[in-house]
């Protein structure tokens, strides 16, 4: 009997408890269904949660707009890629100091490519996640693919400062992709232009060989050179090997006797052919073409260097004749604190504008819209002047800056307009 006794109440409490719990489970219920109706369903956020395949539904932040910007701030690209992004951020503090774009904020993730593809992979993959609507990208296509790869699939808007390969251009690297330069042929054939309006005649053309832009370059300029009637004794590749086989026998020929040498070439093979040059005793008048101007070119590392200079993308003294160049400059000095070294920081000035005006034209941040909008441009007004796409995905004019070494400075001299084509 005391056995039944124990039975009926343990009965008696497993069904209390079962009558306990079904009742919390309805609380719950009913607990879970208010939350949902009180979270915007518009906003949903994937985020870490503990459980796997969780979605956590958040409220995004209306007012701001963002934008990425992936530069290589120590390694192989960025003496390149991060003067231009410098200015590109310091151009959209200035956007934001006036009140921003579309009444909102602009905010810019910043992360440093080291020209990694790895690295760039990742940077790529972390600010599309994080909503930007503009990705800025390096100078070079071959590290900037990664992230292009990552673009088009999520058809989010990305332009380079300075790629100049042709299929940016043609829009082959994506119908979202965008350069703020041409091909380098086309400066070459500027530069060939401007040195005969001053009245050269003969010239010796050197050109870095390991490198495509400063050999279609040069050759750009030797080709136009020849059409305009211009005479050249010396038309030779050089590079770090070759080139004090080329420059000695050129010496001592003579031919360097002429109304100036062009130099085509990156940092490394341009200094040396520069010191080449001046170490011969040659006094000649050298002319570089835009493709040396770099923020690792600096005239202190040729000796008597005298007569030399160089096509530019702007002035960095504070002497451009463009008021919004000097302005871009200081804009670049609050972010960086120094001015900038290289020409090369306005293209991202200019890209920073190109974007903000095609933003407030298309009243969305959209990149399909935006892209779109930048298609429909045909003449456009950028720091540094007047700017051409005709129907392209890359600038196809613009004007260039003539420096002249002054004291071991480079210092604005004339601007180089128009192009051929």
């Amino acid at each position: 009997m005391h056995c039944l006794q124990q039975c009926l109440t343990a009965c008696l409490l497993t069904l209390c408890l079962i009558s306990c719990s079904n009742t919390n489970e309805g609380k719950v219920e009913d607990s879970e269904s208010s939350v949902e109706a009180e979270t915007p369903s518009s906003s949903v956020i994937e985020t870490e949660s503990p459980t796997p395949g969780v979605e956590v539904e958040a409220i995004e932040d209306e007012d701001v707009i963002l934008v990425g910007v992936i530069i290589d701030e120590e390694n192989i690209m960025a003496s390149y890629d991060r003067q231009p992004g410098v200015a590109f951020i310091g151009m959209v503090e200035e956007y934001n100091r006036q009140g921003g774009l579309l009444d909102k904020k602009i905010e810019v993730l910043r992360e440093n490519s080291e020209s990694r593809l790895s690295m760039i992979n990742s940077a790529a993959e972390k600010l599309i996640k994080s909503g930007v609507q503009l990705l800025v990208v390096t100078c070079e296509l071959d590290f900037a693919a990664p992230a292009v790869k990552q673009a088009k699939e999520a058809e989010v808007l990305l332009i380079s400062p300075c790629a100049s390969e042709e299929d940016w251009g043609l829009g082959e690297v994506d119908t979202l992709a965008f350069s703020m330069v041409t091909r380098p042929k086309v400066y070459g054939a500027q530069l060939a232009d401007h040195l005969w309006g001053e009245g050269n005649r003969t010239a010796a053309i050197f050109w870095d060989d390991t490198v495509p832009e400063t050999i279609q370059e040069c050759i750009a300029f030797r080709d136009r050179w020849g059409n305009l009637g211009g005479r050249s004794t010396v038309e030779s590749p050089v590079n770090m090997v070759t080139a004090p086989s080329v420059i000695g026998p050129a010496d001592r020929l003579g031919s360097l006797d002429v109304d100036a040498i062009a130099v085509c070439a990156t940092n490394r093979v341009g200094v040396l052919t520069l010191q080449l040059i001046r170490g011969a005793g040659w006094l000649t008048p050298i002319v570089a073409g835009p493709s040396l101007d770099s923020a690792s070119f600096f005239t202190s590392d040729i000796p008597n260097l005298g007569d030399f200079r160089m096509v530019s993308f702007a002035g960095t003294r504070g002497d451009d004749p463009y008021e919004e160049v000097n302005q871009a400059a200081v804009n670049f000095q609050s972010i960086d604190g120094i001015p900038p070294a290289s020409g090369r920081f306005i293209l991202g000035a200019d890209l920073a504008e190109l974007w903000f005006q095609a933003v407030n034209l298309a009243s969305t941040a959209d990149s399909r819209v935006v892209a779109e909008t930048i298609k429909s441009f045909e003449t456009f007004s950028v720091p540094s002047g007047l700017i051409k796409f005709e129907g392209t995905q890359a600038v196809t004019e613009r004007t260039l800056r003539m420096l002249r070494n002054v004291g071991g400075y480079m210092v604005f001299e004339s601007l180089i307009q128009g192009s051929t084509q």
